[in-house]
């Protein structure tokens, strides 16, 4: 019997998020790893640099308070499209102030 490991689908990753005076995203600015032609997630390589984009539209927010009985959570969520049409799902951990991304299209 083959066993293949189980890799998690749309796993979200910490991005640096510029709020405008009504405390809505402005600009997402996530660490990407560039490689010589291929996209971003396709491949690593040791080049980092910070892409900062532009939010275009918020599209829905949403609260998510949940897993009382064991360690809670409490995330706002943010669908936005980015510069370039990209649509992605933000969210802030209330409980430590950090912003991650998840990946829609």
């Amino acid at each position: 019997m083959i066993h293949k490991q189980l890799h998690p689908l749309n796993l979200s990753r910490r991005v640096r998020v510029q709020l405008n005076n009504e405390g809505l995203p402005l600009t997402v600015a996530s660490h990407v790893v560039r490689s010589s032609g291929s996209t971003v997630d396709e491949q690593l390589s040791d080049v980092p640099k910070d892409e900062v984009k532009s939010v275009a539209a918020i599209l829905e927010i949403w609260r998510v308070e949940d897993e009382w009985w064991r360690q809670p959570i409490s995330r706002r969520y943010v669908e936005v499209v980015l510069q370039g049409g990209r649509h992605v799902v933000l969210y802030e951990d209330l409980s430590t102030g950090d912003w991650f991304m998840q990946k829609c299209d």
